[in-house]
């Protein structure tokens, strides 16, 4: 089932702004990124352009922001006319992504939970390679495979995950509260991490690691250790690192 973005893209952005959001995701996203200092960075599946303007923020050369959904790159276009950081946006299937030029860093904040087949996860990481420079790296906070708590457990974050099975391809739903107790729906696929390493193999990307969630300081200690067990104990989502042969 096909996540249409147009249709939520505020409620979505809104939910970039949840606690666990900056303090898990994004620390661990950048603690992984690492020195950003006069890269040429692509973003996938960059939606509103949260992050790819905090490539900038944290000292990119330069950015390109790529997402499916015309309604998410709108926001993006918007905020960048707001306040410009020169970020060229634009509105494509990463599976038919061909922008004619190479990266010093390929990024992307969930998007190979959206392959649904060995053959689509195999599409995305040629693309991905094919956007990298030699010895240019690729960085992604991506749907936890092993992940297997129950559906609840991360509601007080402000969402849940259910997983409609194991197998490959099965749907996985994460759903996005809102202060009202409305929510947003988005689905995801499951595929195991032997089926992503063989993607990014066939692709040329070596070095493939995966790397857990990690809680900031900051984190710590604004909420203390018992807010954030549950969603460090489950680990709902994965960091995973490779890069493209010199």
């Amino acid at each position: 089932m096909h996540t249409d973005y147009d249709t939520i893209a505020k409620e979505y952005q809104a939910s970039k702004l949840l606690p666990w959001r900056q303090h898990t995701e994004a620390y661990t996203f950048f603690k992984l990124i690492g020195n950003l200092e006069g890269l040429q960075v692509l973003d996938l599946a960059c939606g509103e352009g949260f992050y790819t303007r905090q490539v900038m923020l944290r000292g990119a050369s330069r950015a390109v922001g790529v997402d499916i959904s015309a309604g998410m790159i709108q926001l993006a276009r918007e905020a960048e006319t707001s306040r410009p950081f020169g970020i060229q946006y634009h509105v494509c299937d990463v599976l038919e992504l061909d922008l004619g030029q190479t990266f010093d860093l390929v990024c992307a904040s969930y998007l190979l939970n959206y392959s649904r087949t060995a053959a689509e996860i195999g599409q995305m990481c040629a693309v991905i390679s094919k956007h990298l420079k030699p010895g240019g790296r690729f960085v992604t906070i991506n749907s936890n495979p092993d992940h297997r708590c129950p559906p609840g457990a991360l509601r007080h974050y402000g969402f849940t995950r259910e997983n409609e099975s194991y197998q490959e391809s099965a749907e996985v739903i994460y759903r996005f509260y809102q202060e009202d107790g409305s929510h947003i729906a988005v689905t995801n696929y499951h595929l195991e991490k032997k089926t992503h390493e063989a993607a990014f193999l066939k692709a040329g990307l070596t070095d493939v690691r995966w790397h857990s969630l990690e809680l900031s300081p900051e984190g710590l200690q604004e909420f203390g250790s018992d807010y954030w067990k549950a969603i460090v104990d489950c680990q709902p989502v994965i960091g995973i690192s490779c890069m493209k042969p010199r």
